[in-house]
């Protein structure tokens, strides 16, 4: 049996942000710590999966976890709310199978839907790891397991202070931020040059909001309330919340000869933005 939109209404257990127009992407306002990709991006992601083929929930978990090497594995609390938010927008159908168990499929709304961004969508598939590499590198299954016995002797000896805890829970936090960064950043072509522009303003939200509705209109956007993303003719544009006082901006452009045309566009349109508020952007480049 096959399940079609139940109304125009979101479901209950979806984020509410969830709820907004897949134009803006935007999620709830939690941290993105802890996930590789934010509800915006992994919409089209599951989509674009499920325009391969019909799936289960666990099935799109265990693919997605295959294709990261096993170093990534959404959780459930991530993957059935995005689904059943494709399902109230008519870009997925539920069939109904036997245990009651629901396999999700694209519609031709959802087609259209992934057609519209599929410049996004490419970037978003071609992050993923190749499934070929399903297993950890060595490496990386070491310095897991490190970590793991580091922790575990450490509690083992007896209580720990709750101030030590906090201290060691921000120091894991700050490798998962580092490792999130390293994950999905696209891979670039050699000559390519990146420019770093971190701003000082209250403000950095509202200037976030403002430059993925402009863009919008020109290019996919992909965004949340503390990042946002899309590709230009000369490269890539990244943006970020960073606390409550940090605007950071980060171009990767294909060549060198780009940068400069990047940076002006940004900064003009951040400084119409502006308006009373002076903003000072120093622009730092490295080849990468």
């Amino acid at each position: 049996m096959v399940q079609t939109k139940r109304s125009d209404r979101p479901s209950e257990g979806a984020d509410a942000h969830q709820a907004e127009t897949a134009d803006t992407q935007k999620s709830g306002k939690g941290s993105r710590r802890g996930r590789i990709f934010d509800y915006g991006e992994l919409r089209l992601l599951l989509l674009a999966m499920l325009a391969e083929r019909s799936s289960h929930g666990y099935e799109l978990i265990n693919e997605i976890k295959e294709r990261f090497g096993g170093m990534y594995k959404p959780s459930p609390g991530v993957i059935y709310p995005t689904l059943t938010w494709l399902y109230d927008r008519s870009y997925a159908v539920i069939e109904l199978e036997k245990g009651g168990r629901k396999r999700y499929s694209i519609t031709d709304e959802g087609r259209a839907f992934l057609a519209a961004n599929q410049a996004v969508s490419d970037m978003l598939m071609a992050r993923v790891a190749p499934k070929g590499n399903s297993k950890s590198p060595k490496q990386l299954v070491g310095a897991m397991d490190h970590l793991k016995r580091a922790l575990s002797l450490r509690i083992k000896l007896g209580p720990v202070a709750d101030s030590v805890i906090d201290q060691m829970a921000e120091v894991i936090h700050s490798a998962a931020d580092q490792l999130e960064t390293l994950l999905t950043a696209p891979p670039q072509a050699k000559g390519a040059m990146t420019s770093i522009a971190e701003i000082a303003t209250p403000n950095a939200q509202r200037y976030l909001r403002r430059l993925c509705t402009h863009f919008h209109h020109r290019t996919p956007v992909v965004s949340d309330e503390t990042s946002g993303q899309f590709k230009m003719s000369m490269g890539e544009v990244r943006m970020e919340v960073v606390g409550d006082a940090l605007f950071k901006v980060t171009l990767t452009a294909l060549s060198a000869e780009k940068i400069p045309e990047m940076e002006e566009i940004i900064v003009r349109h951040l400084q119409e933005t502006a308006v009373r508020e002076v903003l000072e952007i120093h622009w730092q480049r490295a080849e990468r």
